[in-house]
């Protein structure tokens, strides 16, 4: 998939939601973490679908998003601070259920 095209379908997708979702404080996350794929083993890609495949493993999932890159930002601390995580099960079905009626406009 060329770059631009990549560019054009991610901000149209998150054109979709809004920061207060669940869906958006799991991209929060996304976007104050950086996956190196080199010290973690683990493209973006994979890791995206490993939390799709198995959205009972979220905890395990975060971690390793996380520390992928071995720096801890504050953006990071912030983005899994707004995350409720007290029922990782809970959080996962409401993301899954937000995504089931997510209008995403023709995307």
């Amino acid at each position: 998939m060329q770059k631009q095209q990549l560019l054009t379908q991610t901000m149209a997708f998150l054109l979709c939601t809004t920061p207060e979702t669940t869906l958006g404080k799991l991209l929060g996350l996304c976007l104050a973490s950086k996956v190196d794929a080199e010290n973690s083993g683990k493209s973006p890609l994979e890791f995206a679908e490993e939390l799709l495949q198995h959205p009972e493993k979220v905890t395990t999932w975060i971690s390793e998003v996380v520390d992928s890159d071995d720096r801890y930002s504050v953006d990071e601390m912030v983005a899994l601070s707004e995350m409720n995580l007290k029922d990782p099960e809970k959080f996962m079905k409401e993301l899954l259920d937000e995504m089931t009626v997510l209008d995403t406009q023709g995307l």
